[in-house]
This record gives C-alpha cells, sequence and structure tokens, in this order.
C-alpha cells in the first residue's frame, strides 16, 4: 500500500508540473485541444484522494470541462471557473503537504492569471 502510495504522489506531483507548466505557457489557445483530456485525469485524481476538501475543486472542474465541449464555450463561463479554480486551488495549498504547497500556489496564480487574460 505504502509503495502504491508513493506512486501515486509522484504522479499527482508529475501531473501538476506538467499543468503548471502549461498555464505558465501564456498561450491559452494551444491548451484548447488538451484541456478536456488534462480535465478529466485532474477530476479523477481529485476523486481518488478522498480528500473531502477538493471535492469543491473536482465539481469546478466538471464546470470548466462541460463549458469546454461545445463549439464555441462561454468565455464569461470559463473566465469564472477559471478564477474559482485559483482561488479554492490557492486555499488548498495552505493545507497541503509542505512538498506541494508552493506548486499550489503557482497553480492557483497561474489560473487566476489565465481568468484575467480571457478578459481582455
Amino acid at each position: 500500500m505504502q509503495n502504491q502510495q508513493g506512486n501515486n504522489a509522484q504522479a499527482g506531483s508529475q501531473q501538476l508540473d506538467a499543468t503548471l507548466q502549461a498555464l505558465q505557457n501564456n498561450d491559452l489557445q494551444s491548451l484548447a485541444p488538451q484541456a478536456g483530456q488534462n480535465i478529466q485525469g485532474w477530476i479523477s485524481t481529485l476523486r481518488n484522494s478522498n480528500n473531502g476538501q477538493l471535492s469543491g475543486i473536482a465539481s469546478e472542474l466538471e464546470r470548466l470541462n462541460d463549458s469546454l465541449r461545445g463549439g464555441s464555450p462561454d468565455a464569461m463561463q470559463v473566465q469564472q471557473s477559471l478564477r474559482t479554480l485559483g482561488e479554492h486551488t490557492t486555499r488548498a495549498a495552505e493545507s497541503a503537504d509542505a512538498q506541494s504547497q508552493d506548486k499550489l500556489r503557482q497553480l492557483g496564480q497561474a489560473l487566476s492569471s489565465a481568468a484575467s487574460q480571457l478578459q481582455g
């Protein structure tokens, strides 16, 4: 069981690194083709964590995924989801393990920044 938890933690860390790198790319349009698959991966990771605090993030990711599925996503809904995800992720960093806190704060900031980019 310990080994499986270690593998899950390593996979989660790699997923976090990849998401951070993608969002910090500042080219939101390039994220669109892979967004659905990446969002589904995060939803699965969060649901399997057995951490009730993360269910709000998973639910918001489901809303974002639904918004992105159509041919022309509702920019206001996507922006609101990204903003909410940024806030929830920043809050989740406070109770995360020391190794993940900084990355989660960065992710929260990147999500909020992505929401701001959609305004312009």
